[in-house]
């Protein structure tokens, strides 16, 4: 039996078409692969790797092991760099306050961090530690040295410490507080008030309140001449009083 010519012709162009369209669809995946593989190529080329990495406000802070933990250094592709992640990473360490993570296309990265200083040393049921203005704990040897104030409230947990108010308004105080004054200054509370000690003298405080002001308020009182053993009122930072011996603590006291 015979077949059509026509029929054959009819087969063979339709073969030649699927032929012509597998290898058009070959030829546009090749496409893609090579395309991929160029951008792939390019982005981890030494044209977009790192080439400067820029830091400030780095002092006592681990930023720089950071850095390089996380990959932030000469020679890494720019693209195997998470900013975000890093600046997290950089968070997570209590030195650094503030951190900010900035990538500048082709090859340079910028890294600026706030970190925290040390404000005075504090007892707590922890033990001693340095502790900045914002109540975190710093890294810190177990005794604290001479010269600098100091904290007592041994019955702050933890995370109490972190946030009692009557902590952050001992490390306000003591951080407005002029350095000649803090070799010897105690500040902790009684009957709910603070406290201070300062240049041998006993300093009432009143609520955490009104820190900084109360403490240039001392500084200039301890300037002028004051009997031995007075005591200073400083609940309202703008009258403040003194209470010569003998007068007790609960009045007004003379200016």
């Amino acid at each position: 039996m015979s077949i059509d010519p026509r029929l054959i012709e009819r087969r063979r162009s339709v073969a030649e078409d699927n032929a012509k369209r597998n290898v058009s669809r070959l030829l546009r995946f090749l496409a893609v692969v090579v395309a991929a593989a160029a951008v792939v190529w390019v982005a981890y080329s030494p044209w977009l790797s790192v080439d400067i990495v820029e830091t400030g406000g780095v002092s006592a802070s681990p930023t720089h092991i950071i850095l390089a933990d996380y990959g932030v250094v000469a020679g890494s592709p720019m693209v195997s760099i998470d900013a975000g992640a890093v600046e997290r990473a950089l968070l997570e360490d209590p030195w650094v306050r503030e951190a900010v993570v900035e990538m500048h296309w082709p090859d340079r990265v910028s890294v600026s961090v706030v970190e925290r200083t040390p404000v005075a040393w504090t007892n707590t049921a922890s033990g001693w530690s340095r502790r900045a203005i914002d109540g975190v704990a710093l890294p810190s040897a177990e005794t604290p040295e001479e010269g600098v104030g100091r904290v007592e409230m041994t019955e702050l947990g933890k995370e109490e410490s972190e946030s009692s108010a009557e902590m952050l308004g001992a490390l306000t105080f003591l951080a407005a507080l002029p350095a000649n004054l803090h070799d010897g200054t105690v500040v902790t509370v009684i009957d709910d008030e603070l406290w201070a000690t300062v240049s041998g003298y006993q300093v009432r405080l009143g609520r955490p309140v009104e820190m900084t002001e109360k403490a240039l308020s001392l500084s200039a009182l301890v300037a002028k001449p004051i009997p031995a053993g007075s005591t200073l009122v400083l609940i309202a930072p703008t009258n403040p009083a003194t209470k010569s011996p003998g007068t007790g603590t609960g009045g007004d006291g003379d200016d």
